[in-house]
Formats: C-alpha cells, sequence, structure tokens
C-alpha cells in the first residue's frame, strides 16, 4: 500500500508531462507532505487547503508543501497541489501577483488567485491523471468545531424548566431558580 506522500510524489512527474509540459519546469526534489497549514487548516470561516514554504525556511533546502488533511477527493486534491505547485516554481516569491498570476492561468487554474481552482480542461488533465494514479489513498479529516468561548454551565431548573447559565465560581450562590424561586436546580 502507497502512503499519501509516495502517492503526492508519484503525481508529479506526471503534473509535469500533462500539467506544465515543456513552458514551466517544477523544481525536482519538492517535498509534499499531507498535514495542517500553519495557519487556517482548521478555521470554519476560511480553510486553508495548501500551503508552499520556500528553500529558505528549509533545513534541507528544498520547497516543502502542505497540503490539507480535509482534501480527500483526488481531482480536487491535484488542484490544490496545482496551485502550490506554481509557488514552488517561483520558491516562493511574489505571492499571488503577476508572475504567479501568469503560469496559474497558463497551466489552466481559473478564479481568484488567492483560491484558484481548475478549469475544464485542466481537470480534465487531472483526471486522466487519477485514472494512471489511482484514487488518492486519504480520508478525509474532519477538525474538531469551533472552542468553547467560555466554561458557563448550564442549569435548569426542574419545577419550571428555565434555564441559565451561570460560571463555576458563582455555582455556590445559586441556591434557588431566578424564575420560580424553587430550589430544585440541577446541572444540564
Amino acid at each position: 500500500m502507497t502512503t499519501r506522500e509516495n502517492y503526492l510524489q508519484s503525481a508529479i512527474p506526471l503534473l509535469q508531462r500533462d500539467v506544465f509540459g515543456s513552458k514551466f519546469t517544477i523544481p525536482s526534489d519538492v517535498k509534499i507532505t499531507c498535514g495542517w497549514p500553519s495557519s487556517g487548516g482548521t478555521s470554519q470561516r476560511r480553510k486553508t487547503l495548501g500551503e508552499c514554504w520556500p528553500r529558505s525556511r528549509s533545513a534541507s533546502n528544498v520547497n516543502e508543501i502542505f497540503l490539507s488533511p480535509i482534501l480527500a477527493d483526488t481531482v480536487r486534491t491535484f488542484d490544490v497541489l496545482v496551485h502550490e505547485l506554481v509557488h514552488a516554481i517561483l520558491d516562493c516569491r511574489g505571492g499571488h501577483k503577476a508572475p504567479f498570476r501568469k503560469i496559474a492561468v497558463a497551466v489552466g487554474l481559473e478564479g481568484k488567485m488567492t483560491d484558484t481552482v481548475a478549469g475544464a480542461e485542466l481537470t480534465a488533465k487531472l483526471e486522466a491523471i487519477k485514472a494512471e494514479l489511482g484514487d488518492y489513498p486519504h480520508g478525509e479529516l474532519t477538525p474538531p468545531g469551533p472552542k468553547q468561548k467560555s466554561r458557563q454551565l448550564k442549569l435548569e431548573c426542574t419545577d419550571c424548566t428555565a434555564v441559565w447559565r451561570m460560571s463555576n465560581k458563582w455555582l455556590v450562590l445559586a441556591t434557588a431558580c431566578p424564575v420560580c424561586q424553587s430550589e430544585n436546580i440541577q446541572a444540564v
């Protein structure tokens, strides 16, 4: 059984051949890992799906690409990988500005440059690579939901069913329901 990383590394020569061609050269020593990006990987609003680090940040002097473990669809994973490989070609210089845009559009990425997707022609090429390699050997990881913002305890009156919250610190003072004054209070 192949690992995710071996699978992604084996996609690089096929992406070079079928997507980047002779116009743009993917660095031969780029490393790809399935892992959480440095920020935004588990955000509920905007998830970071991929991240490329420049050679200067790597002790191995290689571009390091991280693909989010929330990606499980093979073609979408390749689509994000293509975006990150464009960064690797540029060694992460210039962000998503003109040099990035020139390569991204040339290989078939569309949309806002910070959030590209594969166009129809690129999708067809990625589908063909999927047919050659098989499915991405990874199941989606679901990040945890938002963290609890406070440590408020939920209390309920068993007589009138009123519900309210109170911090543990003040719980000792909760001797009666604030609605009906019953002493039948329980933590829910």
